[in-house]
């Protein structure tokens, strides 16, 4: 699976583009700015995993920090993000004590593993509302300002949305593009032989990676 494939996989997850893709799958780099270097900080990489790994818990199959998704977050965010993409990330990195306590009456890396899941449970639904409110007050907006590519990389001049969407999207682009994510929690063929429409399927199998 190359990294056209693992955003496929991801936008067909999450049902909606996935920002940054276009850059993304076009290698760019630049530097970090002064609001996104901490990111590179050990102690805040650290935390990206951990709260990557309550998206991607570790089970049968490495979670989402063994994959070394917390490491991966700030390059995308770095590279493949706007501005305003970053200052809304950043925001929301940056209260996520403060969402923490309101939410669970604890700092993030107080809570355990369970009130960890409750908690990125209750940000996702936040998500989808804001989101929700925010497509419907500018649908006429985006309609009329459209940048028409790729169909599945189709962008538009719209404003970010709601930051936890955006950390989920690199969570899962993350884990899928990570050789652990590829060889451990998908079933991977080095090298996939003709289609076979009739292969055998028991249940809990995991999906193929080509």
């Amino acid at each position: 699976m190359n990294r056209r494939e693992a955003i496929q996989r991801v936008a067909m997850l999450m049902g909606g583009v996935v920002i940054g893709s276009s850059l993304f799958l076009e290698g760019c780099s630049r530097s970090a700015t002064k609001q996104v270097e901490v990111l590179f900080e050990p102690k805040t990489t650290d935390l990206l995993g951990d709260l990557a790994e309550a998206i991607l818990p570790k089970t049968s199959t490495p979670g989402a920090k063994e994959a070394g998704v917390g490491s991966f977050i700030p390059v995308m965010v770095r590279d493949c993000y706007t501005d305003e993409q970053q200052t809304v990330f950043m925001d929301g990195i940056n209260n996520l004590d403060k969402k923490a306590q309101e939410l669970m009456k604890k700092n993030f890396l107080d809570l355990s593993a369970e009130e960890r899941t409750s908690f990125v449970n209750l940000l996702d639904k936040e998500a989808g509302e804001f989101n929700k409110k925010q497509d419907e007050a500018t649908k006429e907006e985006r309609e009329k300002n459209a940048v028409k590519q790729n169909e599945l990389y189709r962008e538009v001049e719209n404003k970010p949305p709601h930051w936890f969407t955006m950390f989920k999207q690199l969570t899962l682009t993350g884990y899928f593009n990570s050789e652990l994510g590829l060889t451990k929690a998908l079933r991977y063929v080095k090298i996939p032989g003709k289609f076979d429409g009739n292969y055998p399927y028991k249940k809990g199998d995991k999906a193929f990676a080509g």
